[in-house]
């Protein structure tokens, strides 16, 4: 694998984007745990919503013997965590080194009209990825992308606790245009499937569509978020130290793929 690395001063903060070998030859064939202290008044009835203090529903239902019980319903993690610790809605290329454009193989990326442009140049030439700044370790991160070039299993999203710049390790959530999503976690070049791919409904699928995919890491616990819903939970313990946040894109069907990043937020977790 080639692997592309800048060592600028600090200050410059000049990122790497960079082949990495995921399907590069072959196509494929809670918010956090949600602290409620509720208190049912006489008279709630089944089925009712009931909102509480931190921007969550729950939905009071009933057990065979009458006596009800409370389901919680995540809220959008972005409505109520307040503002975040981190924003970029690309008025500039700095945080992502793209003051002037980045070129490879098979990728330029560059911030153009408020967003941050990710266009392929050929198929199957792995996952290129742009990294930003900061080293959080447990957070909430979103990025909203609008799909301008792309079709079936062509991949874009958002890269996470990246140790380096350069060697592509770090946990990986992506969705395709054709609307399946996947996370995956990458150590020494070994890339391990934490989610298959699957489909879901909340993914907007074909091009000029926007959708806002989010991944809250609280320790070794990952919450999958996609338009504000949240589509999976799971736990790993293999990357659990801080590390950089970005964006990926990845074509495997338009050679031309064209992904705009719109913005890029991190919260902090209460």
């Amino acid at each position: 694998m080639r692997k592309i690395l800048f060592i600028l001063p600090i200050m410059v903060l000049l990122l790497v984007s960079c082949n990495f070998p995921l399907f590069q030859t072959a196509n494929r064939s809670s918010v956090v745990a949600t602290r409620v202290a509720l208190t049912l008044q006489a008279g709630g009835s089944e089925g009712t919503t009931v909102p509480t203090s931190d921007g969550n529903v729950v939905v009071i239902t009933a057990t065979p013997e009458g006596i009800p019980t409370i389901t919680p319903t995540p809220a959008d993690p972005r409505s109520i965590l307040g503002s975040p610790v981190y924003a970029d809605t690309f008025s500039s290329g700095s945080a992502f080194g793209l003051n002037t454009p980045y070129t490879d193989d098979a990728v330029e990326m560059s911030v153009t009209g408020g967003n941050l442009v990710m266009t392929t140049t050929k198929n199957y030439s792995g996952i290129r990825w742009r990294l930003s700044y900061p080293t959080p370790q447990n957070y909430y991160l979103e990025g909203t992308f609008k799909t301008v070039n792309c079709s079936g299993d062509d991949l874009y999203g958002l890269v996470m606790r990246a140790p380096d710049y350069g060697n592509g390790h770090g946990y990986y959530f992506g969705v395709t245009c054709g609307g399946e999503y996947y996370f995956m976690r990458d150590i020494s070049g070994n890339d391990e499937k934490l989610v298959d791919w699957t489909k879901d409904a909340n993914i907007l699928t074909g091009i000029n569509q926007e959708n806002r995919l989010g991944v809250m890491l609280d320790g070794t616990h990952f919450s999958l978020y996609v338009n504000g819903k949240l589509v999976k939970e799971l736990d790993d313990s293999g990357i659990n130290e801080p590390g950089y946040f970005g964006v990926f894109i990845a074509s495997y069907e338009q050679w031309n793929m064209s992904v705009d990043v719109e913005e890029i937020n991190q919260w902090e977790l209460p």
